[in-house]
């Protein structure tokens, strides 16, 4: 391995990412707490929706705090605001404004730590290996998506929903910890006017290239929160008791393709690869529909992770390429917001689905907008 990229500063941001994450990943089966307090599937679509709307929101206003402030100071009250946010759920008793307002809050906070974590990682990786970088980064957030999942149904299962919201926060507490570790990273840029900032990041944007990956980003981000939050519900419901086998056999395909296929990208071209995997994202998705057939749901997992594991480091290293090094940070935000757009236009349209039609339409319709994300990154290539 090349030292210049796999340094010690490199594995301690993995190691904060990895813990970090976990708290995210536990936090996957937030849909069944919902159902716990008496929400249904509709109300679950709506609360992800909003809170993930503000979160896209200030993502602009994140990307300036990074490259302004520094990656290391937002980690760090990122960090704090979202390991003191879990245990505040335990306060709820039913569905109602609160719920809206910490799941808005927790949201906002784990949008900010996700551009930080990815905007730190840019600052670390050498250019020539931009996408194998961002690939084994992201395996130390892929992980959590599996083993995340898992433990917290065991806790849900031993001590109630105290257990997996304890947990979580333990986690996140633990990630600020290994931050307050990090170097002073340096990467503060000279404090442009924020209107001349805006048009400069106006006019990348209007750049067909960037503005390609970023509607084919949104489509992304929509199949993935699908599988992430609706898959757990949708197994309940057909009386199979445990979500994990998707979630770990997606989180292991990951790990390996970023393992073993981490240079592929690099080498063949990040456009030639982003084709394939949308179509074997989209397969996954669709495989749903046929639960609950047996081993099914760990297939689905293999070919929802395969697809995950290539898209989200070609996606995000394409913005970056086609981005001047003084906007990483704030180009990085877009694309994290870029995700979780999707699941602001993807989350409430998949609840009021599975309310109405039930999930095998849901799981359906949002393996349709993965291949419209095929076609825009076909169209992509071709240009």
């Amino acid at each position: 391995m090349n030292p210049s990229l796999y340094t010690r500063t490199f594995w301690l941001a993995c190691a904060i990412h990895f813990t970090g994450a976990m708290s995210h990943g536990m936090f996957l089966l937030f849909p069944l707490f919902v159902r716990f307090l008496g929400g249904d599937d509709l109300l679950i679509g709506l609360v992800l929706g909003a809170g993930l709307a503000v979160s896209v929101a200030v993502r602009p206003a994140v990307g300036t705090l990074l490259d302004r402030l520094g990656r290391r100071r937002v980690l760090l009250w990122s960090g704090m605001l979202s390991a003191a946010s879990y245990p505040l759920f335990l306060l709820l008793r039913t569905t109602g404004p609160w719920l809206f307002v910490l799941t808005t809050f927790n949201l906002v906070v784990g949008g900010a730590l996700f551009a930080g974590y990815f905007t730190y990682a840019a600052g670390l990786v050498p250019a020539e290996r931009r996408v194998e970088g961002i690939a084994v980064f992201g395996i130390a957030g892929m992980a959590p998506n599996g083993i995340g999942p898992a433990l917290g149904e065991v806790m849900i299962g031993r001590a109630g929903y105290h257990g997996l919201f304890l947990t979580a926060g333990a986690f996140a507490a633990l990630s600020v910890v290994l931050t307050l570790l990090l170097p002073g990273d340096g990467h503060r840029v000279e404090r442009a006017g924020g209107a001349v900032r805006v048009r400069e990041m106006a006019r990348v944007l209007r750049r067909g290239d960037l503005l390609t990956v970023m509607v084919a980003t949104v489509l992304f981000g929509a199949g993935v929160n699908a599988a992430f939050f609706f898959v757990a519900p949708y197994t309940r419901d057909l009386g199979i008791e445990r979500a994990a086998p998707f979630f770990g056999a997606y989180a292991a395909t990951t790990i390996l393709l970023r393992l073993f296929g981490r240079r592929l990208p690099d080498r063949l071209g990040p456009e030639r690869i982003a084709v394939p995997a949308f179509a074997v994202f989209a397969l996954g998705l669709a495989a749903l529909t046929l639960l609950p057939a047996p081993g099914v749901l760990v297939v689905a997992g293999i070919a929802c992770g395969a697809g995950h594991g290539t898209l989200f480091p070609v996606l995000n290293g394409l913005a970056v390429i086609r981005t001047p090094p003084r906007l990483h940070g704030t180009i990085v935000s877009l694309y994290t917001a870029a995700l979780d757009g999707g699941a602001v236009l993807g989350t409430p349209v998949c609840g009021a689905i599975a309310e109405l039609a039930g999930y095998r339409a849901m799981f359906a319709t949002m393996a349709a907008m993965s291949l419209a994300g095929l076609a825009s990154m076909w169209m992509d290539a071709r240009r």
